[in-house]
């Protein structure tokens, strides 16, 4: 085999493999890339629905509890009491409602209910379950919960930041023979939470706070309680919710390895406020980290709840693409590269027809045709979304005496340039076009006639200054008209058309705008 012949062969190969590689790899990517979506929007609906399912289970919970146990006489009657009662009074009372509720509160502890809190009807506190010794603050203006009830005698239902603890709170308003005694808050913990989700699955979780917030609302006695958040600087993770279940999947310094590798990924996302899913590997095994918001009583995004799993589908996924791109390497290399040649063929065609029928050959702007295209688009947009759209029309003043005195070489060289030129000051979204002869179009989408105008007495300038040809001194004369509410192509261009006659009528190289 002669040496050419064997290089034409290689290339042949090359060709072939490289035309084939191309496709099939855009193709079974994308396809391989939709099943990964479709996997990962399931997985975050998936665990969107069950956070869901388990916070309305624990409201249902504690309505449960508000009706059958405290909102009762005996207790709603002492709170009533104590509004009325000096502080020897209110110690009293308190002693005899922490005793009554104690057994109670011991009880829903060991289920992952973390603060049974009684607040008088001034939003001051007056026994918390979890730290009896602490009461007599006011909550006013630190717990929105609190304040709302207090002015609807409605509950309220959902998380919020506190003095001492985080927690989905359920605020109920505590009637008295029809008059309002007080609120009772009863709150669980994202341990609760996570304890349901660990009878569905062997993931781990993690709840992560805005570091902001819990500076603003908790006792500086209570920060220990948190501890800085891997992910990112601005949120914080409550301690005991480090501790993972037995039967998880992930140790404790596993996590941690997950987080600091995806903590630049996170902290662009966690400010979109929404659902999202991150994907690393740990041991060779896929692993999937799903984020879900959690809005506060305000309705502002505080936290994330966040999940971690190991995951089979993504490998299965691998897997079939790896076969599928093998199989089509094989199966349709010939019909691939015949394809490719076709296609390439066919878009050279068409975009030197397009060019051809689009641009105008001096100038190599955009011609009439374009333009009329372009600015139908252009004013129905504009029309339609309410926005100014202007518009600069201008020719060559005495062109004919340039040709006819210096030939037609130097007019053509005075419209290249002119092109140019004005190409240099126009922006990216502008339209600029040879309307034919010594005349052009420019169409200024989003803007005003004024600031349109300022443009067009700038390239007048330009050009009345810039020297085109020895001894030659070449003027522009521009007329400028926005778009009118009721304009049509044929009513603007006409406008326009008006406004550069009037300009060449009042002694040429002016700018005369109608408005």
């Amino acid at each position: 085999m002669k040496a050419s012949t064997y290089l034409y062969a290689l290339l042949a190969i090359v060709l072939l493999s490289i035309a084939l590689y191309i496709p099939a790899y855009l193709f079974l990517n994308q396809q391989k890339q939709e099943k990964t979506q479709l996997h990962f929007s399931n997985q975050i609906s998936q665990t969107d629905i069950e956070f869901e399912a388990i916070k309305n289970s624990y409201e249902l919970v504690s309505k449960s509890i508000f009706d059958n146990v405290i909102n009762k006489e005996d207790v709603v009657s002492l709170v009533k009491k104590a509004n009325a009662q000096d502080d020897e009074g209110k110690a009293v009372l308190r002693q005899k409602l922490y005793t009554m509720l104690l057994p109670l509160y011991k009880n829903l502890n060991a289920q992952g209910i973390r603060q049974l809190h009684f607040h008088l009807k001034n939003s001051v506190s007056f026994l918390r379950f979890h730290r009896p010794k602490k009461f007599g603050d006011s909550l006013e203006g630190v717990r929105y919960s609190i304040n709302k009830v207090n002015r609807t005698f409605k509950p309220e239902h959902g998380f919020e930041e506190g003095r001492v603890f985080n927690g989905f709170r359920h605020v109920y308003p505590l009637i008295y023979k029809n008059k309002f005694a007080g609120t009772v808050e009863i709150s669980y913990s994202f341990n609760a939470l996570r304890h349901e989700q660990m009878k569905l699955s062997t993931a781990s979780y993690n709840f992560i706070m805005l570091k902001e917030i819990i500076s603003e609302k908790a006792w500086k006695s209570e920060l220990t309680n948190y501890e800085n958040c891997l992910l990112s600087p601005l949120y914080l993770q409550d301690k005991s919710s480090l501790v993972q279940a037995k039967k998880s999947d992930f140790t404790q310094d596993e996590l941690k390895i997950i987080n600091v590798s995806l903590a630049v990924q996170a902290q662009k996302k966690l400010p979109s406020e929404v659902s999202f899913l991150l994907h690393t590997k740990l041991k060779n095994k896929n692993v999937l980290v799903i984020f879900i918001p959690v809005l506060n009583v305000e309705n502002k995004q505080v936290a994330y709840f966040i999940s971690y799993a190991y995951d089979k589908i993504i490998s299965n996924i691998e897997k079939t693409y790896e076969v599928e791109l093998y199989v089509a390497t094989f199966t349709a290399i010939i019909l691939s590269i015949l394809f490719v040649l076709y296609i390439l063929s066919q878009k050279r065609t068409a975009k030197a027809l397009e060019r051809l029928a689009t641009t105008d050959p001096l100038t190599g702007i955009a011609n009439r045709n374009k333009l009329n295209i372009i600015l139908e688009k252009s004013m129905h947009l504009s029309l339609r979304y309410k926005l100014p759209l202007s518009v600069i029309f201008f020719d060559i003043d005495h062109f004919k005496k340039i040709n006819d005195e210096h030939g037609h070489d130097a007019g053509d060289t005075v419209l290249t340039t002119i092109a140019t030129l004005i190409n240099h000051h126009i922006r990216s979204s502008d339209v600029f076009a040879r309307w034919g002869g010594e005349e052009f179009i420019i169409v200024l989408p989003e803007t005003e006639h004024d600031k349109a105008h300022m443009l067009a007495e700038k390239f007048r300038k330009i050009i009345n200054d810039y020297k085109f040809l020895p001894d030659v001194t070449v003027t522009c004369s521009f007329g400028v008209t926005q778009l009118h509410e009721n304009d049509d192509e044929s009513s603007l261009l006409k406008r326009v058309d008006n406004a550069l006659y009037s300009a060449k009528e009042h002694g040429r190289n002016k700018v005369v705008e109608l408005a």
